[in-house]
């Protein structure tokens, strides 16, 4: 019995071990073919990156060098024995170098062409050794700086000519060209103070002698500029759009064709816009106004009709009636009274019209004209809209309530509605910002520079 036992035990023990050996070598045969390390991407892609750059294969072969210096002098220098005469006695003398740290520390300090002089070969081969290592410090030092000067020069050649991809935050894009685009330029970043010089970033297909003239002004100096096709989704990209705070698009004038073409091309490219990033305030000029309701469709926040804008001014200066004037006054950003618009007060919120005049025409004696109502990003004001009509239980009020949120329209003026009318949310104020108390000649003075 007791035999049995044990020859059980050794044949348990026996299938035991090789079920172990079994799972172990499955195991290590998993391992191998679905290796962690291989199969993260990030990790892949990061040591291809330096397996091809340029200065790992440099430090990879000055390691090398300097350890085949190293290990040659050490063997030279350690095994070394000299005489030398002083005084008339012959005296017996070492290698300088007796432990492989010191020789390291010579290779680096000779290939850096420090040369403190401290440890120094005193054998023939190590002399010459030294000598080889001089040669290659040289070269290596040279090649160091000559190819952090080329990338150094490199990327100023890629900022000047555009191709640079950015890295800019909270950035305002201005896409296209205008003929005069210094001064359109100027009263951009004078109504967008909040932005800084470096903030602002031209994306067009200018000549780069264009671009150079606008930079050379101090005004200019340090804007952003990347050249290319704002429809390209690889142009808007390197301008870190998914960032950006807010974009403009011109009617460009780089662009040769019809006024439909020239408009298709804005529409493309608000589109590509609001695909990359929703969030993006978008403002887009076009010159036929058939072209609105594509670009409403599209999310798009603010439409410049520029060229029914001057029809409407050309049929009011015929009836004599001095409107155009009056416009170009409250429209003029260097004016010290212009049309603008103003956040509201939370606590206003609910109130009515009459009782927010009150209040702008106590500070800084600001007239309100009017609202302007469902204001700021449209894709959100949409979407929370939705979001409150599907509140309700009942499903005819549900339906009405989808209804009106179709009809939504993005920055709709109320002009000069009645004392009641009620203050709703996201709706900003609409005002004529009054002058500090002038007298009469300061106050014509000023209007006659500022139409000049």
């Amino acid at each position: 019995m007791r035999k049995l036992k044990i020859a059980n035990y050794r044949i348990s023990l026996r299938n035991g071990t090789l079920v172990l050996v079994k799972n172990m070598r499955r195991l290590a045969k998993k391992c191998a073919d679905h290796s962690t390390f291989i199969k993260s991407k990030t990790l892949r892609y990061i040591i291809i990156k330096l397996a091809r750059s340029f200065f790992v294969k440099l430090f990879l072969a000055g390691f090398i060098i300097l350890s085949i210096f190293s290990t040659a002098v050490y063997y030279f220098e350690s095994s070394y024995t000299g005489y030398r005469y002083e005084d008339g006695k012959k005296i017996k003398e070492t290698g300088n170098i007796q432990t492989m740290t010191d020789a390291v520390w010579w290779a680096l300090v000779t290939s850096t062409t420090v040369g403190y002089g401290d440890y120094y070969p005193r054998s023939a081969m190590g002399r010459f050794a030294g000598v080889l290592l001089m040669f290659f410090g040289v070269s290596l030092v040279g090649v160091i700086t000559g190819n952090i000067a080329s990338v150094l020069v490199e990327k100023q050649l890629k900022e000047e000519r555009g191709l640079e991809e950015l890295k800019l935050k909270k950035h305002f894009i201005i896409c296209g060209w205008k003929r005069d685009m210094a001064n359109v330029l100027h009263h951009i970043m004078e109504k967008n103070k909040s932005f800084l010089p470096s903030e602002f970033l031209l994306i067009n297909t200018a000549n780069p002698e264009e671009i150079e003239n606008l930079k050379s002004d101090k005004r200019f100096a340090h804007i952003n500029y990347i050249h290319g096709d704002y429809i390209d989704e690889r142009v808007l990209y390197r301008a870190n759009l998914r960032q950006a705070s807010r974009v403009i698009l011109f009617a460009d004038r780089m662009v040769q064709g019809s006024v439909q073409e020239i408009d298709s091309r804005t529409v493309m490219a608000v589109i590509t816009i609001k695909s990359i990033s929703k969030t993006v305030y978008t403002c887009a000029e076009i010159l036929d106004e058939k072209f609105e309701r594509y670009l409403q469709s599209s999310n798009c926040d603010e439409i410049i009709l520029s060229t029914e804008y001057n029809k409407s001014i050309i049929a009011n200066a015929s009836a004599g009636s001095g409107i155009s004037q009056v416009i170009s006054e409250l429209l003029n950003v260097n004016a010290a009274a212009s049309l603008a618009t103003h956040d509201i007060p939370e606590n206003f919120i609910g109130k009515t019209f009459g009782e927010l005049f009150e209040y702008f025409l106590e500070l800084n004696r600001s007239i309100l004209v009017g609202l302007l109502e469902n204001t700021g990003n449209f894709f959100f004001r949409k979407k929370e809209a939705i979001e409150d009509a599907q509140k309700t239980p009942d499903i005819s009020k549900l339906v009405d309530n989808l209804k009106e949120v179709k009809q939504l329209i993005h920055n709709l003026p109320i002009i000069n509605p009645l004392p009641d009318y009620v203050i709703a949310r996201y709706a900003k104020a609409i005002i004529i910002e009054g002058r500090r108390a002038k007298t009469h000649k300061q106050t014509r003075r000023e209007a006659s520079h500022a139409r000049s």
